[in-house]
């Protein structure tokens, strides 16, 4: 297998860049520039392999893997003195070089600069940034090596696959090849982020505890708070409902809209989503903001702002002007829309007046529909695990990246050494309510390494940052994270809210994935959906404030997104889709 593939990564790197094959010897070409002689070190007998499952750590002989990583939020040169570095090279006897570790505005450049020069690419790229267009580019130069047949022998890659079935199609590009190991972090509670929580003592007190479950019965609420003073102070200053835009799910639309139609199209979140307002529908893309629920959605919420009922400040005012409002000596707010509860006390695990707050259901619509709107996960991250052609060792690099994918090296990745930064553990509970298998702790900046008998890393990094780990976080192990405090904790919290809306999930097979777009298209894809989106963003808001009206400007409103290119907008989705489809089945 290995020569078979050797031979192919050299004439497609030869045909496009100019790398001339050398030797099938167990190694990769390297290109001298313009003499175009190759080099060539012969490969030890004890490091040949002829497929990555014949991999075994440690290795009988020390390897060393020239590495590329963008150093996100590090500011570089953090990699090759961590703790995560050294431990890797203890238990595999691969040696990480971080050639470049860089961030910033710098990395990009670098990076650039990097592919351009066939003599300066490192044998693994950790992580880059890359686009899927620009990943899939370089394979197809010939500069990165197709992973797949590499990953079918990777035990922890089949296993990462079944347990998220979305993890392999995010990773397949459109031309069928796998070029990049790919992250897996799945975080349940923001598969259903954009929730809405209510002030319980208002719903005791206006509505006899019943929380809403329909928009009729929310509505009717909404105008108690508006009418009968729920807070005492003799003033009508209580606000029914409120938002903003620009923090994390605090835009209200979302939630409201998929009482309607499914639908993810936030007008501003902090957490992206992909593919923002398309939907599918039997195989067939579908963009919602141009159905007739969707202006049913527009006409409800519009009602809500004429009345008073939606917070007229929802689209102008910024957090500090959203907090204030929240935090007020005379409580004033019944429902407001986030990801998490606006209170301090909250994220510190303490006592604190989000314990008079509950998530709120979806609530269903007069059409019967009552869907939580839904996210799809990130497997691609940020371009996580990808082999270049002068990797002499292209098994032992695969295998090593899955390795970094097992559950040890997940935690150790993440939290730092065994005892210190995390431990086994059976007792308590778990994340999911279930028991608990591991648990993690917070290292203080002051803690005594050569003490414990560790290298001195005071002052230094032990962990990788979280874009540029390979892991297995899925939302079983997550879920699996022992929680010392269920009552006061936020993560618990935040799952057993996303537990609550799962039960109006619409299925990932409505979800758009993130696609591959291809040469022009990619740059069709990436004007339209600041053009279209952007548009489609101002006229939800001018539709609800009544800046347009709803039955008279609909069709002017459809008319704009078709004049606009909504129609190849939609078409691309569906051409890449369809490849996306009928790759994931081969």
């Amino acid at each position: 297998m290995k020569k078979k593939l050797m031979g192919k990564r050299l004439m497609a790197a030869g045909l496009s860049v100019g790398l001339v094959a050398g030797m099938l010897c167990g190694c990769g070409a390297k290109s001298t520039g313009g003499n175009e002689q190759a080099k060539c070190e012969e490969v030890s007998e004890a490091l040949k392999f002829d497929s990555v499952s014949d991999v075994k750590f440690p290795l009988a002989e020390k390897v060393e893997l020239t590495c590329f990583v963008y150093a996100t939020t590090t500011g570089g040169g953090t990699y090759q003195d961590n703790y995560v570095t050294d431990w890797i090279e203890e238990k595999t006897n691969v040696h990480l070089n971080f050639v470049y570790d860089v961030d910033g505005d710098d990395a990009k450049t670098k990076l650039n600069l990097i592919m351009t020069d066939p003599d300066t690419i490192p044998d693994l790229f950790l992580a880059t940034n890359w686009t899927k267009s620009e990943l899939q580019s370089y394979g197809q130069q010939g500069l990165l090596i197709p992973l797949d047949d590499y990953l079918k022998d990777c035990p922890n890659w089949n296993r990462l696959n079944e347990e998220s079935p979305l993890r392999k199609g995010d990773l397949v590009m459109s031309d069928g090849k796998i070029y990049t190991y790919g992250d897996d972090n799945e975080c349940f509670h923001t598969h259903f982020q954009n929730r809405m929580y209510i002030y319980k003592p208002w719903v005791e007190k206006l509505n006899d505890g019943k929380i809403p479950q329909t928009t009729d019965e929310m509505y009717e609420f909404l105008k108690k708070v508006k009418t009968e003073d729920p807070n005492g102070n003799g003033k009508a200053d209580e606000i029914p409902m409120t938002g903003m835009i620009g923090g994390w799910a605090t835009d209200p639309t979302v939630w409201m809209v998929n009482s309607f139609v499914e639908c993810n199209n936030p007008l501003s979140n902090t957490n992206p989503t992909v593919a923002a307002g398309l939907v599918v529908n039997d195989g067939k893309i579908e963009y919602s903001v141009m159905k007739d629920e969707y202006k049913e959605a527009f006409r409800f919420m519009s009602k809500l702002y004429k009345e008073g009922l939606l917070d007229n400040q929802t689209f102008t005012q910024d957090n500090n002007q959203f907090q204030a409002t929240l935090s007020n000596e005379d409580h004033l707010v019944a429902m407001y829309s986030a990801g998490g509860p606006q209170n301090d006390e909250f994220w510190k695990n303490q006592d604190g007046e989000w314990q008079d707050w509950e998530v709120m259901e979806p609530v269903e619509g007069p059409g019967g529909v009552r869907f939580a709107a839904r996210n799809a996960d990130n497997y691609f991250g940020s371009c996580v695990g990808s082999v270049s052609v002068n990797c002499k060792y292209p098994e032992i690099a695969v295998a090593l990246m899955d390795f970094m994918a097992s559950e040890e090296a997940s935690l150790v990745q993440a939290n730092g050494p065994e005892g210190i930064g995390w431990d086994y553990t059976t007792e308590g509970s778990s994340l999911s309510g279930g028991t608990p298998t591991y648990k993690t702790y917070d290292i203080p900046d002051d803690f005594d390494w050569v003490g414990a008998g560790f290298k001195d890393y005071t002052g230094k990094k032990v962990t990788y940052v979280s874009d540029a780990m390979i892991r297995c976080s899925t939302s079983k192990f997550r879920g699996d994270m022992q929680v010392e405090d269920p009552s006061h904790d936020g993560e618990y919290f935040l799952q057993a809210a996303a537990e609550k809306y799962s039960k109006f999930d619409p299925g990932e097979d409505t979800l758009v994935p993130n696609l591959v777009f291809e040469g022009q298209d990619a740059q069709t894809i990436s004007e339209l959906t600041l053009t279209i989106g952007d548009y489609v963003n101002q006229a939800t808001v001018q539709f609800i404030t009544g800046d347009m009206d709803v039955d008279k400007d609909w069709e002017t409103y459809i008319s704009k997104l078709e004049s606009m290119g909504v129609d190849n907008y939609v078409s691309l989705y569906q051409k890449y889709y369809d490849k996306y489809m009928e790759n994931i089945e081969k």
